[in-house]
């Protein structure tokens, strides 16, 4: 609830773009997100939630590895996007200070999106289909100018395979960052 102390001593209905004074008369702002029943709610590393909604993931046996080092307080649902046909290929839920190897990645290029949020529902409708989401602290981000290609090839007598990091941090590096921007929920499913 908005503006709640000075609400509670003064219950006159109030608008702050009809009246500017009122504003100096608020003591505290308060915006809170609504108490999750899922507080403190996770899936385990590596679970791919949203496998009823684009299918089973694609596997191609090789050393193709693709590391997300999650350094950020809050979980993230990793979506490893082909660029060809814009196919989510892979989904893995990580937990805020950890990791998790995606491994046996299909050749092909890429790019990733992130799903941040915290208290796992797993009510959440989803394009119709109840497949779980965050209650709070949402955001939504899409990195399609990093691109990563992933590859097995051949050289003589050795095989040589792809392997990628991504380390999300809620500080950025400066020369590090990756070239991401926050995108709709709309969008991003």
């Amino acid at each position: 609830m908005a503006y709640q102390s000075y609400l509670k001593r003064n219950p006159v209905e109030k608008s702050v773009d009809q009246e500017e004074k009122f504003v100096d008369q608020v003591e505290t702002i308060i915006q809170e997100e609504p108490e999750s029943e899922f507080l403190g709610n996770q899936l385990n590393n590596g679970e791919s939630p949203y496998n009823s909604i684009y299918g089973e993931p694609e596997i191609e046996v090789n050393d193709n590895t693709l590391t997300i080092k999650n350094q950020s307080m809050t979980d993230v649902v990793v979506m490893l996007m082909r660029v060809r046909d814009n196919r989510i290929v892979r989904n893995h839920y990580i937990k805020g200070k950890s990791q998790y190897v995606i491994k046996n990645i299909p050749d092909a290029t890429y790019y990733s999106k992130f799903y941040h949020g915290n208290n796992w529902n797993p009510t959440r409708v989803i394009k119709s289909r109840p497949a779980g989401g965050f209650d709070n602290d949402e955001t939504f981000i899409d990195s399609d100018e990093d691109i990563m290609k992933f590859e097995v090839y051949e050289d003589g007598n050795y095989v040589y395979s792809s392997q990628f990091e991504i380390t999300l941090e809620t500080q950025i590096v400066e020369g590090k960052a990756m070239r991401e921007k926050e995108i709709a929920a709309s969008d991003f499913f």
